[in-house]
């Protein structure tokens, strides 16, 4: 049993050209990732939702060992694929259930995928049993501002209230939610910004095509509702759906330590 993840094995065909860093931001994602966790090349990581190893391909230089599982085959084959000389090791599984011993890394990297399981409190639970005493836990992901935080914020307040995941404002960012389990946030977030370049009417074309997980449970009456909201931002914001805008964007890393009466089980 799944306990309720989102499997993305729908998105393998654009997932990469969607969800990519511009050319070479992914090496600085890695550099601000093992500057973070101080990781070397004795480390032993392990990533949740490795997916197609946007993360795990260039970290992997920095460190001895990756262990990565998803739920989608699809994905992890296409990050063999893309993998050379990389030391990265596949599984297929729930991340509620790891299959590792417990005290087996040395840090864990999560990167854009608590809010899609629905039984989160059970992944961050398997990671304190599977880190050794004094690891951490590298909490990732994008933040976006000017044009795309203007286009993503149309699109989710579109969404009907019953398919919104992590949408309220009184709701924790997906980066920060092992705090609500009691890990123990170490230091200031680890940010990394830089530009990206779009295409307006691409976004729109993005959303028609449902890129976004979010949008996979919408029926098409849903869907056109949340076509024509981001349509309408666009139109008032920039009149020419076909202008190309620079925004900035950013990565964000947060460490995180298991809460204090974690212990194996």
């Amino acid at each position: 049993m799944q306990s309720g993840s989102v499997v993305f094995d729908r998105a393998v065909g654009f997932y990469d050209e969607t969800r990519g860093f511009p050319p070479g931001v992914e090496t600085h994602v890695a550099d601000l990732l093992q500057q973070a966790g101080g990781l070397t090349k004795a480390s032993k990581l392990i990533e949740i939702g490795v997916g197609t190893g946007r993360i795990a391909l260039p970290l992997a230089p920095h460190v001895k060992a990756i262990y990565g599982v998803d739920l989608s085959r699809a994905m992890m084959l296409r990050l063999r694929e893309k993998q050379t000389d990389e030391p990265i090791a596949l599984a297929e599984g729930d991340i509620t259930r790891l299959p590792f011993p417990a005290n087996t890394f040395d840090a864990a990297v999560a990167v854009h995928i608590f809010h899609l399981v629905s039984d989160w409190r059970g992944a961050v639970d398997e990671l304190a049993r599977v880190l050794r005493p004094d690891a951490v836990l590298l909490s990732g992901g994008n933040t976006h501002d000017g044009t795309e935080k203007l286009m993503r914020d149309a699109m989710r307040q579109a969404l009907p209230a019953d398919k919104r995941r992590n949408s309220s404002e009184d709701q924790p960012r997906p980066v920060d939610l092992p705090t609500s389990a009691g890990w123990q946030l170490v230091g200031e977030p680890h940010v990394y910004r830089f530009k990206i370049q779009q295409s307006i009417a691409g976004f729109l074309e993005r959303v028609k095509g449902r890129t976004w997980s979010i949008l996979w449970q919408l029926d098409d009456t849903e869907l056109a509702h949340c076509v024509d909201a981001v349509r309408a931002a666009i139109e008032v914001e920039f009149g020419d759906a076909n202008r190309v805008i620079e925004s900035e964007s950013s990565f964000e890393v947060r460490v995180f330590m298991p809460p204090r009466s974690s212990s194996p089980m």
